[in-house]
């Protein structure tokens, strides 16, 4: 292909979605395509969608018809991902915009189609769409390694079994080998992401053996784990995990609830979650516990609620996101009866999100005073002076940040440093 085409490439949604996306850019670079930041100057447009809620639709559709305006003549735009999976070949009528649609299990065809839309001839040999280069939508100190694709969980509120199919695990041949590539590019913090990362398996061995392996597979500093549905998290698990050389003492575990009746309608396992969030710490030494909880599932009681909120004041987690219960289409529970007003489910949030703000500060001011590794993240959002960074115990996006007063570090440095504020969300720290 000519040099001088040009690619702009939207990646909206989960970290398990942006390295699908990170794979799509690589195979446009490949083709001689050169990423730009400017979609009114690229020859092809990709929108990679999220779909899992009617906001994230929302917010897809938006992102699609803006490419669609910024096109210049003769470009094309390709939608692709989790809203081409979940309206099917409706989208393609209805979004006369897109020159191709392509849902993820086709992604192997992409550089097929990308060459057939330019007129151009397809490479003899590109291998599976799981091993080609990704070109890092991250900074390059960290990444994310997604180790399974899918989910076989039948939750009442989730369209991801429909959207992104049963679950299909990546062998550990093809992730050490994809770890070592990406600490060979100067990644210091590799996260395992999946829709259910407990679920990895390969013969008899599992998610500990698999971690262990890769903290074994390059020169890297931190390993860490997101999504690890509570139900396969044995003491035998656990406890192997919290062995394993560079995995950082932290875990985020989805308990989404208390109510043993919500959990049984959710279609989930009715089990004590207190009583989990006890055992963890038991067999995980210094652990830091993020989970997520879902307020307004049809049928929730204030009997309910009460459970998720003596779950939060008892829990004492680092790190607590609450959503509010979105009636997806197609999935069981946007019919169930006992629907919660807007208003209600609005309450319920703010009141969990408020005494969650005062646990995480009672957290934060006791580690005031620690000395620990920061990894220096990048320049404040407020002020290009100042420098900001993450503990082992805040994870990429989804956590607070540490703000540096005093001698700056520089970006991707590993850095040791020590606490001198506080917040909720936030500190603030000295190099040491």
């Amino acid at each position: 292909m000519t040099k001088d085409l040009a690619v702009h490439l939207i990646s909206l949604g989960c970290p398990k979605n942006l390295v699908d996306s990170e794979r799509l850019l690589g195979a446009a670079q490949s083709l001689g395509f050169k990423p730009t930041l400017d979609a009114g100057q690229a020859d092809l447009i990709v929108v990679n969608t999220c779909a899992f809620i009617e906001s994230a639709v929302r917010e897809a559709v938006a992102a699609v018809l803006e490419a669609a305006e910024a096109k210049k003549p003769g470009a094309r735009l390709a939608v692709v991902g989790c809203l081409a999976s979940r309206y099917a070949g409706d989208l393609a009528k209805n979004l006369p915009e897109a020159d191709l649609v392509m849902v993820p299990a086709d992604y192997q065809g992409f550089v097929a189609a990308v060459s057939s839309m330019f007129g151009k001839k397809q490479p003899a040999e590109i291998g599976s769409f799981e091993t080609w280069e990704r070109l890092p939508g991250t900074p390059p100190w960290r990444a994310w390694l997604k180790v399974a694709e899918g989910c076989n969980h039948k939750c009442a509120y989730c369209l991801i079994p429909t959207i992104r199919g049963p679950l299909v695990v990546k062998s550990t041949d093809k992730l050490v080998a994809e770890t070592a590539y990406l600490a060979a590019s100067g990644v210091k913090e590799l996260t395992l992401v999946a829709q259910d990362l407990t679920a990895w398996r390969e013969g008899e061995r599992n998610l500990a053996d698999l971690a262990a392996d890769i903290a074994a597979a390059g020169d890297f500093n931190w390993l860490r784990l997101m999504y690890a549905y509570p139900e396969r998290l044995t003491s035998q698990l656990v406890q192997a995990l919290a062995k394993v050389p560079k995995l950082v003492p932290y875990l985020d575990v989805p308990l989404q609830h208390a109510s043993p009746a919500v959990l049984r309608r959710m279609g989930r396992k009715a089990s004590d979650p207190l009583a989990l969030v006890r055992r963890l710490r038991a067999w995980w030494p210094n652990l830091a516990l993020r989970t997520t909880l879902m307020v307004g599932f049809p049928g929730e009681t204030d009997k309910d609620y009460d459970m998720l909120v003596r779950l939060v004041e008892d829990g004492t987690f680092d790190h607590v996101g609450v959503f509010k219960f979105s009636p997806e289409e197609g999935t069981a529970a946007a019919d169930f009866s006992g629907q919660v007003s807007a208003l209600v489910k609005e309450k319920r949030r703010r009141n969990l999100m408020a005494r969650q703000r005062r646990i995480s500060l009672a957290i934060n001011r006791a580690r005031l005073g620690t000395e620990l590794n920061i990894l220096a993240e990048g320049l404040s959002a407020e002020s290009d002076l100042v420098m900001t960074g993450r503990t082992e115990f805040q994870a990429p996006e989804v956590d607070g940040l540490v703000y540096f007063d005093g001698p700056q570090p520089q970006a991707g440095s590993l850095v040791r440093g020590r606490l001198t504020k506080a917040g909720p969300y936030d500190l603030a720290a000295v190099l040491v």
